[in-house]
């Protein structure tokens, strides 16, 4: 009686009594089916000693190739990667060896490092095994067999005391290199202030024949641009007043002038000053004792100023002046000094 309202209430949508039965009997029976111990604690560790060393080989197959083949460093990344993922400290103090190793060979302060920070790591997981095993603490990942954690603990501690004595090596290689590189690079500087001493005089001559080439560039200048003036001036006294040709000779002859004043300048003050330093610099190399400069150095200027220079020892003042000169039989450059 109870389950035929059921089924007119369901008519609509075409569910029956017995259907309406039977779904609830199914979801039952599913309930049913659900393990007891489903939600019941593991009976032991999720990780046991046994099965870590599998896991532990197969870091080190990994590895295996770059230590054959002596890539230390790359090996003891792959060691200490895969180790932490696991949480195996016995592969993480064998990448903290790899890595101590290596950077024994290179004498590498940073790999050293690297290997000692590995290895405290190491330590580190060990102690907390040390205290699992002590009861001090609980773990489902055991990686490591109890009877083993105290000699992987002095490997550790013997590790790092390697690692710590290595670095302090390095940084006394280190500071000798550098108080050796300091003292070989003041001798260069003695020995190269020692060679470079320039003989009495020679800055007075080299800057002289610098000043001298200057001045002599001038003197060409010179003789250009009065050129240049002169044609154009002789052009415009063949043209009629008022011709509008006169007009762009008379500006191409100033700049023939400008040429000429330019290079009157440059011999001016290049000879002026640069011929007395090249005489006050022989004397001062001839009073001590040494020859003076060679023709290769000099020049035929040189020549000439040395054989100048030894007929007025007893003149100490030098004037030297260049101007341009023009007049009626024309133009030129005057030069005049004393020396």
């Amino acid at each position: 009686m109870a389950i035929a309202p059921l089924a007119t209430a369901r008519a609509d949508v075409g569910i029956s009594a017995g259907g309406l039965v039977a779904m609830y009997a199914k979801k039952k029976k599913k309930k049913k089916k659900k393990p007891a111990a489903a939600d019941a604690e593991p009976a032991g560790p999720l990780l046991t000693p046994e099965s870590a060393e599998t896991k532990r080989q197969a870091i080190r197959d990994a590895a295996k190739g770059d230590l054959e083949s002596g890539d230390l460093e790359a090996a003891a990344d792959t060691l200490a990667k895969n180790a932490a993922e696991l949480g195996d400290p016995i592969t993480m103090l064998e990448a903290g060896e790899a890595g101590l190793t290596h950077a024994d060979k290179v004498r590498s302060k940073d790999a050293a490092e690297t290997a000692l920070e590995r290895t405290r790591t190491a330590l580190d997981i060990l102690e907390f095994y040390a205290a699992v095993d002590a009861g001090q603490a609980t773990s489902d990942w055991l990686v490591v067999a109890p009877s083993e954690i105290s000699g992987h603990i002095d490997r550790a501690n013997s590790q790092i005391e390697k690692a710590e004595e290595l670095i302090a090596a390095i940084d006394a290689e280190n500071e000798s290199v550098a108080a050796t590189d300091g003292d070989g690079k003041g001798k260069a500087k003695k020995k190269k202030r020692k060679r470079g001493e320039a003989k009495p005089g020679t800055v007075m001559i080299a800057a002289g024949s610098i000043f001298t080439a200057i001045g002599i560039t001038g003197i060409p200048m010179v003789a250009a641009g009065l050129a240049i003036s002169s044609n154009k001036q002789k052009e415009v006294e063949k043209l009629q007043p008022g011709d509008p040709k006169i007009r762009e000779l008379d500006k191409e002859g100033s700049k023939g002038n400008l040429l000429a004043y330019l290079g009157a300048g440059f011999a001016a003050g290049g000879l002026a000053i640069g011929l007395p330093l090249l005489i006050l610099g022989i004397k001062k190399r001839k009073k001590a004792g040494d020859r003076p400069p060679s023709a290769a150095h000099l020049g035929e200027a040189g020549r000439g100023l040395a054989r100048a220079e030894g007929g007025r020892r007893g003149r100490t003042n030098h004037e030297l002046s260049v101007a341009p000169m023009f007049g009626g039989a024309g133009n030129g450059l005057l030069l005049r000094g004393r020396f």
